[in-house]
């Protein structure tokens, strides 16, 4: 009995072993892709060009729908306003040509991107102008799987004790009609049972077979995929297996950065779970929830970005806290060699003195002591230097939380807006204060003012130094002290490393001919327009306190 006993104790030590190694590999692969990224956006992009091409090429209306919805489909979770362009292309077009099909197709697929988007009441109002009736079984199941995801968001959304169990009902309605016209042959076929037997039947052994089976069926970088892993890492954390919903999760997001899903729970419900789990874990949560909020701002997903605003402040907080205790145990480390330094310095005193004498001894050990002399020096000037670097990263840091703050205080006043406006039917005047152009002017004016004092804590000797290379005559001065004009951002942004007038451009809220414009003016006043640009980036090599 014993000896069973045992057997069993190293199962479960040997599989538990396995398992945390496998979550390892699988982090080690999620950082590698990250690392690598640009490269699948590259070919993300390609796809994207060809159908543009092909589109752009082309006059024939079958040839142009086809474009359209390959566009649709490769922007879908990939970029919000674009997805939205073709779609609404494709819905023209076919409105032009009399096509019924895609009149049907393409104002269902506008549905469900309204819905991602968090346009739930827009894409309800897009439903009900399809007569279902008069659908083909495909479009039929694609109408009413969106009936689905759209109630399925809403109550996400809304998350209370009201409306978010009405809608939830809704959605489930839905998805019985939904899956009895599914086929077997269908790709989606064993996502969709999942998803009803989880969600209608409460069945979680019969929902996971047929999410392993997606995942045996469809390949790694498919969507399908990623909701499978993520359906399945939620049903283990709903039984408290930490480890098989590390194992799911981390899953989910190999598979939604393969396919390029910038429209992702994943990777912020890894950030959070890495976050919980332990300090250990810290860096890689606060890497992936940035990663997270990127991918939201990138999509422009207005419920995923609220999300995240929530969750990166505390994370960030504690990113910090973790980067301040090391910076104390440096400091710690520092004082003690110091303090072993002194003591060196104290027995090479005695020891010289005893042996005053013996000349060469005397001289070697003077030597020896003006060396470690010149050692504590640099010592203490690198401590110095480093009491510097944690004071202007204090003030930077405070900054940074400032606008953080600001941003979420903005944030939750938009949110009680929404509410009050969705609450008394004032849907127009919300989508006319949305859309106003207010806050994106406030926002931009933040961001230069904070990046100002950032960039000036930096290099306080920027604007010198910079009127150093133009003309006695044509030299900039700030109109307020602690403020940049925009022909000195663009080139403080230079010299930090940003070339391309298109980047400039994007984060000075400029286009791009604008920025070239600037650039071409301000190299006319220089002293050396040749070597102008590479002189900015060589500024400020010595930072001043």
């Amino acid at each position: 009995m014993q000896r069973y006993i045992a057997i069993i104790i190293l199962f479960i030590a040997t599989a538990t072993s396995s398992m945390a190694d496998t979550n390892g590999e699988l982090i080690q692969r999620i950082d590698s892709i990250i690392d690598n990224i640009t490269q699948i956006y590259g070919k993300k992009q390609a796809r994207i060009d060809f159908y543009k091409s092909m589109a752009h090429k082309s006059q024939k209306p079958e040839t142009l729908l086809s474009a359209y919805d390959k566009l649709y489909d490769e922007y879908f979770v990939y970029q919000f306003d674009s997805a939205m362009v073709y779609v609404d292309k494709a819905i023209r077009l076919a409105d032009r040509i009399g096509d019924k099909y895609h009149h049907d197709k393409s104002r269902i697929e506008k549905a469900s991107l309204l819905a991602v988007g968090g346009l739930y009441g827009e894409a309800m109002g897009l439903l009900d102008e399809i007569d279902s009736v008069k659908l083909d079984d495909e479009l039929r199941f694609s109408y009413t799987i969106t009936h689905y995801y759209v109630y399925m968001y809403w109550a996400d959304y809304c998350h209370d004790n009201m409306y978010s169990p009405r809608y939830r009902n809704r959605a489930d309605s839905y998805l019985k009609q939904a899956v009895e016209m599914l086929r077997p042959t269908d790709l989606y076929y064993d996502f969709f049972w999942g998803e009803y037997y989880i969600y209608v039947e409460r069945n979680d052994r019969r929902a996971l077979q047929h999410y392993f089976k997606t995942l045996k069926t469809v390949p790694v970088e498919s969507r399908w995929y990623a909701m499978a892993s993520y359906a399945i890492a939620n049903n283990y954390s709903a039984n408290n297996d930490n480890n098989k919903y590390e194992e799911y999760i981390l899953r989910a997001c190999i598979s939604d950065l393969l396919n390029c899903t910038r429209e992702n729970l994943a990777m912020q419900d890894l950030a959070m779970f890495l976050f919980k789990k332990g300090d250990d874990n810290i860096l890689l949560a606060e890497r992936y929830i940035n990663f997270a909020m990127d991918d939201a701002k990138n999509y422009n997903n207005r419920l995923r970005i609220i999300e995240i605003s929530q969750k990166l402040p505390v994370i960030v907080s504690t990113y910090r806290e973790k980067l301040s205790s090391q910076n104390n145990t440096m400091r710690f480390a520092l004082f003690g060699v110091s303090i072993l330094f002194a003591f060196v310095v104290v027995l090479l005193y005695f020891y010289s003195r005893q042996n005053r004498l013996l000349a060469r001894h005397r001289h070697e050990l003077s030597e020896s002591n003006q060396l470690l002399s010149s050692l504590n020096d640099r010592l203490n000037t690198l401590n110095s230097r480093l009491l510097d670097t944690n004071s202007r990263r204090e003030r930077l840091a405070k900054l940074y939380i400032d606008l953080c703050a600001k941003y979420i205080d903005r944030l939750s006043k938009f949110e009680t807006l929404v509410k009050r406006k969705i609450k008394v039917g004032q849907v127009n005047d919300l989508l006319n204060t949305a859309s106003s152009s207010r806050l994106s002017e406030e926002d931009a004016a933040t961001f230069m003012n904070s990046f100002d004092t950032a960039f000036l804590d930096l290099y306080p000797s920027f604007v010198d130094e910079f009127n150093a290379l133009l003309r006695a005559d044509e030299q900039i001065v700030p109109p307020h002290k602690g403020r940049l004009t925009t022909e000195l951002r663009i080139y403080a942004l230079i010299r930090l490393g940003v070339k391309e007038s298109s980047e400039i451009a994007a984060l000075l809220f400029y286009t791009p001919r604008t920025i070239y414009n600037y650039r071409s003016t301000i190299k006319s006043r220089a002293i050396n327009r040749e070597t102008f640009e590479c002189d900015v980036e060589q500024l400020c090599r010595v930072i001043h306190s």
